[in-house]
């Protein structure tokens, strides 16, 4: 059996982030860690180098956005896939945004956990 697939999940929501840890290792296929802090996460991200790092958009002390941006800033991290959360717009908004060639991929908090899923798939397939 090859190796879980290893993620690290940020978001400042503690229970989000255990219910998706939850659902995500249910699969059997996934290994989740979470963290609340962006900026203590950017230091751990560098260390572990996670086969995927999912982010919250919207966080109280560094954006989503800025932590993906540095990941992709810095050789050793711009590697890793990036995959957005955010439950500020709709699963229909979501669909719409991050098309372009190299946007990361933003999945509304409200879809269901079958398509974070499919998204975590396309990313490490790719």
């Amino acid at each position: 059996m090859d190796r879980p697939t290893h993620i690290i999940l940020i978001d400042d929501d503690q229970d989000a982030c255990e219910l998706l840890k939850m659902q995500l290792e249910d699969t059997g296929r996934m290994n989740v860690t979470y963290h609340t802090n962006g900026s203590e996460a950017l230091d751990i991200i560098s260390r572990e180098l996670p086969d995927i790092v999912i982010l919250d958009i919207n966080m109280p002390d560094i954006h989503g956005v800025e932590i993906g941006s540095s990941l992709a800033e810095h050789a050793a991290t711009s590697a890793i896939p990036v995959l957005y959360l955010s439950g500020m717009v709709t699963p229909a908004e979501a669909k719409n945004m991050g098309k372009g060639e190299h946007s990361p991929p933003i999945i509304s908090k409200a879809s269901p956990i079958e398509k974070l899923i499919k998204a975590i798939d396309n990313l490490i397939i790719t």
